[in-house]
């Protein structure tokens, strides 16, 4: 019996070993997003209307890809094809956008992500020389027949706590 209680009791622990090894090494392998800071070092660029409605954009760096996020609460008229986007720096360019939505697309209280395609010419310098991405004005969020994106917004490509001289 008391070699029955000692695998017993033994079994608990080995278990409980193997568990907590298992979520540390999950832990250990998930990836950090990094939201990129504006030109003023907020992390969206907030735009409201009458009522509840608003539109607020954030670029995120997840995975190796950098995401431009619309937080819309409303009805909105979505036009991919009507996206301005600019980058300025001499280490990236943008060579593709994807998202899920098509041309011209209905939307209300969605999340709008833009994932951008970049090609980088060192990485050693991505970070150290970050490039600017900037939204430019364009017909991409429609409300009312009305565009949404009037102002230029400025993202800075580096992640939070990444100094650069």
């Amino acid at each position: 019996m008391k070699i029955l209680s000692i695998i017993t009791v033994g079994g608990h622990y080995i278990k409980w070993l193997i568990a907590s090894l298992i979520l540390m090494l999950s832990l250990q392998s998930c990836d950090v997003a990094y939201t990129l800071p504006l030109d003023n070092n907020r992390f969206s660029y907030d735009i409201y209307f009458p009522g509840e409605d608003y539109v607020k954009t954030s670029c995120m760096y997840f995975r190796g890809f950098h995401y431009l996020n619309f937080d819309l609460k409303g009805a909105y008229v979505v036009n991919l094809d009507s996206l301005k986007l600019s980058i300025k720096g001499n280490n990236m360019k943008i060579i593709g956008l994807d998202t899920s939505l098509k041309n011209n697309y209905h939307v209300k209280n969605r999340l709008v992500g833009v994932r951008l395609f970049c090609e980088v010419k060192d990485i050693s310098q991505e970070y150290k020389q970050p490039s600017v991405l900037y939204v430019l004005p364009s017909n991409f969020i429609m409300r009312d027949s009305q565009r949404v994106l009037v102002d230029t917004m400025k993202f800075v490509l580096q992640r939070p706590g990444d100094k650069h001289h």
